[in-house]
């Protein structure tokens, strides 16, 4: 199906992104999505389109989030009224993402990008591997290099896992631009799974290289430093995790949570995730997270009135939710020092979060409206759900997405309702972090190990269902 999509005619789509005329878009996304096609594709073609125009980076990224949303929109069942056309349910998240990309797709379409020549492994000098010459080119803020020895990668005819590999290693141990580097790595290779790697990585690896270098204007944080000192003493290294053959002892990453929140110095919280994993025996994907489990914690001390803290908080979750992702893609031991850089970022998150005196936002107990909670049957309960966050009705929100659950319907349904939700807001009002939240959010809820079950794992939940309900509503999509 991914390959009928990918030859799909999207040139009235696309004319209508680079006019940047909202009425033009809304227009060409329902003739599209009339005939049937699949959006998650369609927003992987507008992305590749669109990463030539984007140099902020956020823009792909976003597209990225409204892809892999799209897919549980399946997972919404028909209204208690009527029927609802598939076409129909997606139109509002679609929309979302192509307004926030119209600007970069006019800007890339006037762009050609000159790629440079790639490096093979063929090339290297004697005694050196890719590793060490892609963290001299990051430490060394080469732009050229980098994107040279991904595209020697790709060259080869490597799986795209290598090229993976590669670049969060590169980047595991520095920190600049609040993580935006690793997000935009991950939610890049999201998007060409979108529409299939083949020819199309160089386009990402592309727009992904200039992000990856340490600047010298970046002023990584002190804690950084402290992390790649702790990760680079042969004492931590962590390489005979590939010789463990016992089964993952994931309880062990539990007390993470608790240190992290804590006045713990950067090296103590370091310690903490060395010891969960390799004396602990904790799975490195388990112990991911747990860490963004305690970056949704952080959320809880920011009031949902202050939106711009609350997106800055929720960078905490974007990077460990990323980090997580990054070991749900991959094996190798060359990343797990994302953990460190997860974990110590988290922490420092927490501690700055504190020191603005910021107060805990208590649990919602009053309701802003009359809406009633839906009932015991799943399409009630999501309509109803629907109509609070529309409402910014937290309290019952979260009351009606707690019984949602605890009657086992699907919660691939109810993360699609509040995508929707998110969908009315203006992406380009906070560079589409809504729904970047709400991704990351979710995802963490679904990817929640089941040995941890005994452990309330709520606040993702919560994180995703405050960033729908109270972000800037867009004049366009709000009544789609």
């Amino acid at each position: 199906m991914t390959a009928i999509e990918l030859e799909t005619d999207i040139s009235p789509l696309t004319d209508a992104l680079m006019a940047e005329n909202s009425d033009q878009i809304l227009t060409a996304a329902q003739k599209v999505l009339e005939k049937g096609e699949n959006p998650e594709v369609l927003l992987g073609r507008v992305g590749l389109a669109a990463a030539k125009g984007d140099s902020d980076g956020h823009v792909v990224i976003t597209l990225a989030a409204a892809a892999m949303l799209s897919r549980l929109l399946h997972t919404i069942p028909q209204p208690l009224e009527g029927e609802m056309a598939q076409h129909k349910r997606a139109l509002p998240l679609f929309v979302h993402a192509l307004l926030s990309a119209a600007p970069a797709v006019r800007v890339g379409n006037t762009m050609q990008p000159e790629l440079p020549d790639p490096f093979y492994p063929s090339d290297l000098p004697e005694g050196k591997t890719v590793n060490d010459l892609m963290h001299d080119a990051i430490y060394g803020n080469d732009l050229v290099m980098t994107e040279r020895l991904l595209l020697g990668l790709y060259g080869t005819g490597a799986d795209y896992c290598t090229m993976q590999v590669r670049t969060y290693d590169g980047i595991s141990t520095t920190f600049q631009n609040a993580g935006h580097p690793l997000m935009f790595a991950t939610r890049g290779f999201q998007l060409l799974d979108a529409v299939e790697w083949g020819n199309r990585a160089p386009t990402i690896l592309h727009w992904l290289a200039p992000h990856l270098p340490l600047q010298p204007s970046a002023q990584e944080p002190d804690w950084v430093k402290a992390v790649r000192s702790f990760a680079s003493d042969p004492a931590h290294d962590m390489t005979s995790i590939r010789k463990r053959i016992a089964a993952p002892k994931n309880e062990n990453a539990l007390p993470l949570r608790s240190l992290i929140q804590s006045a713990a110095d950067t090296t103590q919280v370091c310690q903490g995730v060395y010891d969960a994993v390799m004396n602990g025996g904790a799975s490195p994907r388990a112990t991911g997270s747990v860490i963004a489990l305690a970056a949704a914690d952080v959320m809880r001390n920011v009031d949902d009135g202050e939106r711009d803290s609350f997106i800055r908080a929720a960078h905490g979750l974007l990077f460990a939710s990323a980090v997580r992702l990054v070991f749900q893609r991959v094996q190798d031991v060359e990343v797990l020092a994302l953990l460190f850089t997860s974990a110590a970022y988290v922490n420092a998150l927490q501690k700055e979060v504190s020191a603005q005196g910021a107060k805990q936002a208590a649990a919602p107990t009053a309701s802003r409206s009359a809406l009633v909670g839906g009932g015991l049957i799943a399409v009630a309960q999501l309509e109803a759900l629907s109509a609070q966050l529309k409402a910014q009705d937290l309290a019952r929100a979260v009351a009606t997405a707690r019984q949602y659950l605890r009657l086992g319907h699907d919660v691939q349904a109810l993360v699609a309702t509040i995508a929707l939700a998110a969908a009315r807001n203006d992406a380009a009002a906070d560079q589409g972090h809504t729904l970047q939240i709400v991704q990351a959010a979710a995802e963490e809820y679904m990817a929640w190990p089941t040995t941890f079950a005994q452990t309330d794992s709520e606040a993702f939940l919560r994180v995703a269902l405050r960033a729908a309900a109270f972000g800037k509503r867009s004049s366009v999509t709000e009544h789609l």
